[in-house]
């Protein structure tokens, strides 16, 4: 890891702070982590063509019906790590 000093504004900090008092985060660090890996995701998206998204979504398509789906379970299996 390397080490890197940043600067944000007052209100920034203030909810940097406030995400890791309310339990969001578990350190500042951990909370501006969290939004670059958002921001990366963010731009790799953007980076994606439309004819890539329109054959993944045509895939999702074509593989048919996923059936009746139970949200609690999916939520459990989430949080378990479940495939």
């Amino acid at each position: 890891m390397t080490d890197t000093l940043i600067s944000v504004d007052e209100t920034r900090a203030a909810a940097l702070q406030a995400a890791v008092s309310a339990g969001d985060a578990v350190s500042v660090q951990a909370a501006v982590e969290s939004a670059l890996d958002a921001w990366l995701a963010d731009q790799a998206l953007a980076h994606v063509s439309d004819e890539a998204l329109q054959a993944l979504w045509r895939e999702g398509v074509d593989s048919g019906d996923a059936g009746a789906l139970n949200f609690a379970d999916l939520k459990a299996q989430a949080r378990r790590g479940a495939p």
